[in-house]
C-alpha cells in the first residue's frame, strides 16, 4: 500500500515527468516540422500531409523520449527533496532507499509497460505509415507541380507534359499533350485524361492516361504511325537502384520480424524487446546517483545522469551493430551491465544495511 510519502513523491514525479516530456517532445516537433516543411517547400510533399508526418514521427520517437524524460523527471525530483531538506527528514523519520524506490518503481513499471507497447506495434507502425505516406505525397506532390497550361518536363529532359486542365477533385488532368524522344524518334501522345501513379515498392513514377492517341515516328519523314488506346502508361521516374530488394526491419511489424532470418532481423527484434528494460536501469540508477548533500540544488547531479543515459544508448546501438555483424550473441549485455552498474552504486552509496534500514544518508 502506498503511504503518504509514497503518493507525494509519485505525484511530484509525474507533475516533473509530464513537464519534461512536453519540452523534449516540442523540441522533437520543432525539428521535425523543419524538416518537413522544407520538403513541402520544395515540392517534394503537399503542405497537407505536412502535420500528418509530423504527428506519427513524433510517435514513434516516443520510446526514446519517455525513457530519457522519466530518468530526468526522478533525477529532478530527488535533486529537489535534497535541497530542501526533505529528504533528510524522511531518513530521519526512518525511511530507507528500499521504501523510497517504491514509488518510483511504480512509475518505472507502467512506463515499461508502455515502451513495450510502443517499441514491439506503435514505433514500427508509424515507421511504416510514414514512409508509406511519404512515398503517396511525393506522387501527389509530382502532381501538383504539373499545373494546368504549364509544361513540364521529366526523364531528364527527353519528355514534355501539358495538360489543359484539371480533373474533378484533383483527380489528375484533362486534355493532356505528352511527347518523349527515344533512340531518335519521337512519340507524342493526346489523350483525354491523365494522373501521376507512384509505385511505393521500387519509387517508380508512372503518367498513366486513357482515351487518347500515340504518334510515333522519326521527325522529317512520313512513316508516322498512329495508335488509338483506352489506355497508356509513359514512366516519368525509373526505379531507384538498390534500395527496395533489402526491406527496412525498423519498419516491419514485430511479427514480421519474427518470420526474418539473419542478423540483421535477429539485431532489430532484440533492439525493441531491449527498450522496456531501459526505463528500469535507468530508474535504478538514479536514486544512488541523485544522492546529494542538502542544499546543493535540484540540478548538482544533471550533468553525471545525462552522460550516464548518452554512454547508457550508445552502448545499447554498438552492441545492436555487433549483433546485426554477427560479432555478437545478443545485447542483452548491455542492460545486464547497467543493472550491475546500478547495484555498485547502490552497495557503494549506502551498503547492504543501510539500503534496509535508512541509516546514516546525509554523508
Amino acid at each position: 500500500m502506498f503511504g503518504v510519502f509514497d503518493r507525494y513523491v509519485a505525484r511530484q514525479t509525474l507533475v516533473v515527468w509530464a513537464g519534461v516530456t512536453a519540452v523534449l517532445v516540442a523540441i522533437v516537433v520543432v525539428n521535425r516540422f523543419a524538416v518537413y516543411l522544407g520538403q513541402a517547400a520544395a515540392g517534394e510533399i503537399p503542405g497537407a500531409e505536412t502535420f500528418v508526418l509530423l504527428g506519427l514521427s513524433v510517435l514513434s520517437l516516443l520510446e526514446v523520449v519517455i525513457p530519457v524524460s522519466l530518468f530526468l523527471a526522478v533525477m529532478l525530483t530527488l535533486g529537489r527533496l535534497y535541497r530542501d531538506s526533505e529528504a533528510t527528514v524522511a531518513w530521519a523519520c526512518g525511511l530507507t532507499p528500499a521504501r523510497l524506490y517504491r514509488p518510483f518503481a511504480v512509475l518505472a513499471v507502467a512506463a515499461a509497460i508502455l515502451l513495450a507497447v510502443l517499441a514491439l506495434y506503435v514505433s514500427p507502425w508509424a515507421k511504416s505509415t510514414v514512409h508509406r505516406i511519404s512515398m503517396q505525397a511525393r506522387a501527389t506532390a509530382q502532381v501538383s507541380v504539373m499545373l494546368p497550361g504549364r509544361f513540364k518536363t521529366f526523364a531528364d529532359g527527353r519528355g514534355v507534359f501539358y495538360a489543359g486542365g484539371s480533373a474533378a477533385k484533383g483527380q489528375g488532368f484533362t486534355d493532356v499533350f505528352s511527347a518523349l524522344r527515344s533512340g531518335g524518334q519521337t512519340a507524342a501522345i493526346v489523350a483525354r485524361r491523365g494522373r501521376v501513379v507512384l509505385t511505393p515498392s521500387t519509387g517508380e513514377r508512372h503518367l498513366k492516361l486513357d482515351d487518347g492517341l500515340r504518334y510515333a515516328g522519326t521527325p522529317g519523314r512520313l512513316d508516322w504511325t498512329v495508335t488509338r488506346f483506352s489506355g497508356a502508361d509513359l514512366v516519368l521516374q525509373p526505379p531507384q537502384v538498390g534500395g527496395t530488394s533489402k526491406p527496412d526491419l525498423d519498419r516491419l511489424s514485430t511479427a514480421a520480424l519474427f518470420a526474418q532470418e539473419g542478423d540483421d532481423a535477429r539485431a532489430a527484434l532484440a533492439w525493441r524487446v531491449a527498450q522496456p528494460f531501459t526505463v528500469l536501469v535507468l530508474i535504478l540508477i538514479a536514486l544512488p546517483l541523485a544522492h546529494t548533500r542538502p542544499r546543493r540544488g535540484r540540478y548538482a547531479r544533471l550533468v553525471p545522469a545525462i552522460l550516464f543515459f548518452i554512454v547508457y544508448f550508445n552502448l545499447l546501438g554498438i552492441a545492436r551493430v555487433w549483433v546485426a555483424d554477427g560479432n555478437l550473441p545478443t545485447l542483452a549485455w548491455v542492460p545486464a551491465l547497467g543493472f550491475a552498474a546500478g547495484l555498485v552504486l547502490l552497495w557503494r552509496q549506502y551498503g547492504r544495511r543501510r539500503i534496509l534500514t535508512g541509516a546514516r544518508h546525509d554523508r
